[in-house]
């Protein structure tokens, strides 16, 4: 059995060779037959030049896109490659560390009945007080909104089987929410606590404007409950505007301010949808690969 590791890669100069030297020792001090697929997602640095040096290593597979087209995209190559009989995906700053890859696989493979084990974020003490509250309130208005149920504090960092790499990829869709998704298909999940290392070196690339992109992009990837929530909101209005015209002959400045504010919101909430729709008809790659090391050929998704 092999376990293929997937690393997506922004601008982690100072980290990848550290990430490298940690987790190929940890895996060959396992016995675990292994390939890493690091995936570099159009950093400005040197990362690229980093990873290439790595692969004289045989187990070490480099993918370079033409630019940056986020980590979504990143992880979705990584699916792409892996070869292996088991799947993980972790970041390469060392916050999601080798011990805890190989306590994951390792439950996966002493649980036959389980197909997914995906650590999640128990405590989120190091965070800033605005960064809880906007995350407990995406996990909570998710939960509500959305046909996919999401744990608090699950993270992309997970372990899981070829089976389920095989019904992610036959998700077509080019906006993608792999959280979502790997909730969508299904199998049986364990979640696992953990708390993240320090990072070593380099900064987080997700600022606040990311983190409420990604989490609309999350809720309206797996719920329609928005429009039909506006539609079933819509009917009161109506009613109000036809007891104002009837009752009292006109509509009042508050009843054209309600419906003025409704249609905004409307048009608001659509446009999203619109524009994911957009995005998907054009039916552009996810990613474009610049250049590869250590595959047979290149392609892109």
């Amino acid at each position: 059995m092999k376990l293929s590791v997937i690393v997506p890669c922004y601008n982690e100069q100072g980290s990848i060779e550290e990430f490298y030297n940690e987790i190929s020792k940890f895996l060959k001090k396992e016995k675990i037959s292994y390939e890493l697929i690091i995936i570099d997602d159009g950093s400005t640095d040197d990362t690229f030049k980093k990873i290439k040096e790595l692969s004289v290593n045989k187990e070490v597979k480099a993918i370079s896109f033409s630019r940056n087209f986020g980590k979504e995209s990143a992880m979705l190559a990584g699916l792409n490659y892996a070869a292996g009989d088991y799947i993980a995906i972790m970041d390469a700053d060392l916050q999601h560390t080798p011990d805890m890859l190989g306590l994951m696989y390792n439950k996966l493979l002493d649980n036959e009945e389980y197909d997914i084990v995906c650590a999640y974020k128990e405590n989120r003490y190091d965070e800033s007080k605005l960064k809880k509250i906007l995350t407990s309130c995406f996990y909570r208005f998710n939960n509500l909104v959305s046909d996919v149920k999401l744990l608090p504090g699950a993270s992309d960092f997970r372990v899981f089987k070829k089976c389920v790499k095989d019904a992610i990829l036959l998700l077509p869709e080019k906006t993608r929410f792999l959280k979502g998704m790997f909730s969508w298909v299904g199998f049986n999940t364990i979640y696992v606590p953990y708390m993240p290392n320090e990072r070593f070196s380099g900064i987080t690339k997700w600022n606040l404007i990311n983190l409420i992109k990604y989490s609309i992009g999350g809720i309206i990837s797996f719920s329609n409950k928005l429009l039909r929530f506006l539609f079933v909101l819509s009917i009161p209005l109506f009613l109000i505007g036809l007891f104002n015209f009837i009752l009292i002959g006109n509509l009042s400045h508050r009843t054209i301010i309600l419906y003025l504010s409704f249609i905004l919101l409307f048009f608001g909430v659509l446009s999203l949808y619109v524009a994911r729709m957009y995005i998907n008809i054009l039916n552009r790659p996810s990613y474009i690969i610049k250049e590869m090391v250590g595959f047979n050929k290149t392609r892109a998704k």
